[in-house]
């Protein structure tokens, strides 16, 4: 409500000033939430004036928040608002300018494992971001098989499945083709490092990472599965391409992957080993 009530009052211009800049007399406040991983972005994003780094940066000098001289980038200029006792407005309303608010809604928002951020543009809008991570939720998955291990693939992402022959998913990355189009495809077991028990078939998951297309070459598909996520902690949570975890019915755990990372991981290319050498199934048991 606080990020609301700032976007109304400090982000919003009259009407009158709108129509000066060009813009629409009347202003808009749009909110959003989608699913991201292990997480749940959540955007408060308005059409008014933007903020400006160098106003910033003088109502801190002049409440002592930070010295004259102190040199700041504009995102860091951005990021004062979240000190306590900060503020830009000029008359205090019924709605803000009192100079509390965003340092609580920064630690509340940090006391549940979440994180906030800005991102502004003077004359276009300003965009505050929160993510919070999935502390239950259940979706629709895919369970597949890597030797003797087991994963999910989110059923959302999933377009068909194909059977494929060993010769054509020689090394970890490389093209299938499908329907006389070229899909870029990654061999989950090269992928997490699995070696032992390699069968001569496997068949490929088409998964959709927003408008493109990627190929994840597994051993077999068990079939479907509905999922509960649960967090697989700190020490892997910023690993790219796993977005939690799941017990299974015989209680042996399964990762569920993120098609995305997964996605960016294999355009970057240059890194796309990282996962592998970071963790195996192993270490997670």
């Amino acid at each position: 409500m606080h990020l609301i009530r700032n976007s109304i009052d400090h982000g919003i211009e009259s009407p009158d000033d709108r129509e000066a800049a060009g813009k629409q007399r009347q202003g808009t406040i749009t909110l959003s939430a989608t699913h991201q991983g292990s997480h749940v972005l959540l955007q408060v994003k308005d059409s008014g004036k933007g903020m400006d780094p160098k106003a910033l940066h003088a109502s801190a000098v002049k409440k002592g928040l930070i010295s004259a001289d102190t040199t700041l980038s504009d995102q860091e200029c951005f990021e004062l608002i979240f000190r306590a006792g900060f503020s830009t407005a000029e008359n205090v309303s019924n709605i803000s300018g009192r100079g509390v608010g965003m340092d609580v809604v920064k630690r509340s928002i940090e006391a549940l494992r979440g994180s906030l951020s800005i991102h502004s543009e003077l004359g276009v809008g300003t965009t505050i971001e929160i993510t919070l991570p999935l502390t239950l939720a259940i979706i629709e998955g895919l369970l597949v098989q890597l030797g003797d291990e087991r994963y999910i693939i989110p059923l959302s992402s999933v377009e068909e499945c194909l059977e494929v022959a060993d010769e054509e998913t020689g090394g970890m990355f490389g093209l299938i083709e499908l329907r006389e189009q070229l899909v870029p495809r990654v061999s989950l077991r090269d992928w997490f490092e699995i070696s032992e028990n390699r069968p001569t078939t496997h068949q490929v998951v088409i998964a959709t990472a927003g408008d493109e297309r990627i190929g994840l070459v597994v051993d077999s598909v068990i079939g479907q599965h509905q999922t509960v996520i649960k967090s697989i902690g700190h020490v892997y949570e910023h690993l790219q391409g796993l977005s939690g975890a799941t017990i299974l019915g015989d209680g042996s755990v399964a990762l569920i992957l993120d098609v995305a990372q997964l996605a960016t991981s294999m355009a970057q290319h240059g890194s796309a080993n990282s996962l592998g050498n970071q963790l195996t199934l192993n270490t997670i048991h």
